[in-house]
């Protein structure tokens, strides 16, 4: 987008900078010779001046005299009814003349001066005022790309934070950051985002309050009715059909609760984001390459995938869990950073190592965000804080 406002920009100022520049050189050769007119008329009246002012005080006027007087690459004629008419040609004035040549005529009292300019000078002095409306014509283009792409890097920067919104927002992250602008699409956009990845949190709490709620308003009573099946099953007075029957009633109970078990397996592996998954070895790949931007150069951090490199999984809620652990591990500790990832059916593992914590700080370990992340994705991790290392156990959404 950037790239084609600020195309934008210059073929705008192209077609500018080309109507005056044609309208300005159809125009310079008549500027030039007009300007050539001017200025040999007032040439020629200074020397029948000059010339008169001689003649008045008496002093010879020769043709030596005179040629000082005359401009480079014109000629004089000098016309006096007492003296006749006289040529002086100037340096470099070649006198096969064309038609267009430029040519004055003053009269100062009994007078006549005449100058002659070949028309080459005329041409010359129109193409070096055109090649200067070229070189502005260029430096205006120059100075309209400058303009456009710094306007189209302002115009354009809240729409990439909104697709880099949306692509976070697509891979299952909801602590989405979109642009404030006065702009109002681009506020309307954002505000949707937003209320996009607050439905999404919304919707993990809710799976996860949905998940516990399940599993205990249907699992606690059937554990107790397996529970209480098995004691009647133990007594000795038990008529044999009883016996029979509480027996298959102890199996019903066990299937019940078998099916109730993979119904909230599935329910914790259900994907967050359908079509969003990737690859645990290009997850752990990519968490490692942003990171290592991050972090300084003394500090080496590497991703490596020891079950399950196959395995796939939706990548934004396990990105923003990581972002968080890496971000207490680059404050609050020192060393190489190594992460571990292992994937199965239903779970993935990840072992955070970040080094040990610095004298006099909270141990990286223990944040307390990370946790309520991992709980709110359903995982648990280890409780031991005096650790240099973090492991984690998601289910594998």
């Amino acid at each position: 987008m950037r790239a084609r406002l600020t195309l934008a920009f210059v073929c705008l100022a192209l077609v500018i900078a080309s109507v005056v520049g044609f309208t300005r050189s159809a125009a310079i050769n008549d500027l030039v010779r007009a300007a050539q007119l001017d200025q040999l008329a007032s040439t020629a009246r200074v020397l029948a001046t000059l010339i008169e002012d001689l003649e008045d005080s008496g002093s010879p006027i020769t043709s030596d005299r005179l040629a000082a007087y005359v401009p480079e690459g014109v000629e004089l004629t000098v016309e006096r009814p007492d003296a006749g008419t006289v040529t002086i040609p100037g340096a470099g004035f070649d006198p096969d003349v064309g038609e267009d040549a430029v040519r004055v005529r003053e009269t100062v009292g009994s007078t006549t001066v005449g100058l002659l300019q070949g028309e080459e000078v005329v041409a010359d002095r129109a193409r070096q005022e055109q090649r200067e409306l070229l070189a502005l014509m260029l430096l205006m283009l120059i100075v309209a790309a400058l303009t456009g792409f710094a306007v189209a890097t302002g115009l354009t920067r809240p729409f990439q934070q909104l697709a880099r919104s949306s692509a976070a927002l697509g891979r299952g992250r909801y602590d989405i950051d979109p642009p404030t602008s006065r702009i109002p699409e681009v506020a309307s956009l954002a505000a949707s985002l937003k209320a996009g990845a607050t439905q999404l949190q919304d919707s993990m709490h809710r799976d996860r309050e949905f998940l516990q709620h399940t599993s205990h308003v249907l699992r606690t009573p059937l554990t107790g009715m397996r529970l209480e099946l098995e004691e009647l099953n133990l007594r000795d007075d038990l008529d044999e059909e009883v016996r029979r029957t509480t027996e298959r009633c102890l199996l019903d109970v066990q299937r019940l609760d078998a099916t109730v078990g993979e119904l909230l397996e599935f329910a914790r592996g259900r994907q967050v984001v359908a079509g969003a998954e990737v690859s645990l070895v290009t997850l752990g790949h990519h968490i490692a390459q942003r990171w290592r931007d991050r972090l300084p150069e003394a500090r080496e951090i590497k991703a490596f995938v020891d079950v399950g490199p196959e395995i796939t999984l939706t990548p934004g809620p396990v990105e923003q869990l990581l972002d968080t652990v890496l971000l207490d591990v680059s404050e609050h500790a020192t060393g190489p950073v190594t992460l571990r990832f292992s994937g199965w059916e239903k779970h993935v593992r990840i072992l955070v190592k970040g080094g040990p914590s610095r004298p006099g700080e909270v141990a990286w370990t223990d944040s307390r965000k990370a946790r309520t992340q991992i709980e709110i994705l359903g995982g648990r991790c280890s409780d031991d804080p005096t650790k240099d290392e973090l492991d984690i156990l998601l289910p594998r959404r």
